[in-house]
């Protein structure tokens, strides 16, 4: 088990950081072909603390794959942090909002969290 945490949690930290430093250092790109608005003024504070939490969750992923006994609790956190970016972006996208693109975005957060709350479950 200890070999598939290492690639499920592996591979989650990759995805973040692949995630966060987009939203960082290539959101003009990214903005354009998702089909979203640009972002300016105040609200890139708001879009580079989120850039950076993707990155710190991909951090903490990173040490759930080296060791998934001690770095269990932060299991559950990911999970919550998973589903809970599932639901702030569905939601807006429910509200017509966001294009359609974006939900499908976050649907690899969607299976993470899935496959995090598996692995808490078949692991003690």
């Amino acid at each position: 088990m200890k070999s598939y945490a290492w690639w499920l949690f592996g591979i989650a930290g990759l995805f973040n950081f692949a995630v966060g430093g987009a939203i960082l250092f290539a959101r003009p790109s990214l903005m354009e072909m998702f089909g979203l608005d640009t972002i300016g003024g105040s609200n890139l504070v708001f879009a580079n603390l989120t850039g950076m939490f993707v990155v710190l969750f991909g951090y903490a992923y990173l040490r759930i794959a080296a060791d998934p006994v001690t770095y269990r609790p932060y299991i559950h956190l990911g999970a919550a942090g998973k589903l809970l970016a599932v639901v702030c972006v569905v939601v807006p996208w429910w509200m017509d909002a966001v294009p359609g693109t974006v939900p499908a975005l976050v649907s690899a957060d969607f299976v993470f969290a899935l496959l995090f709350l598996d692995y808490l479950r078949r692991t003690s």
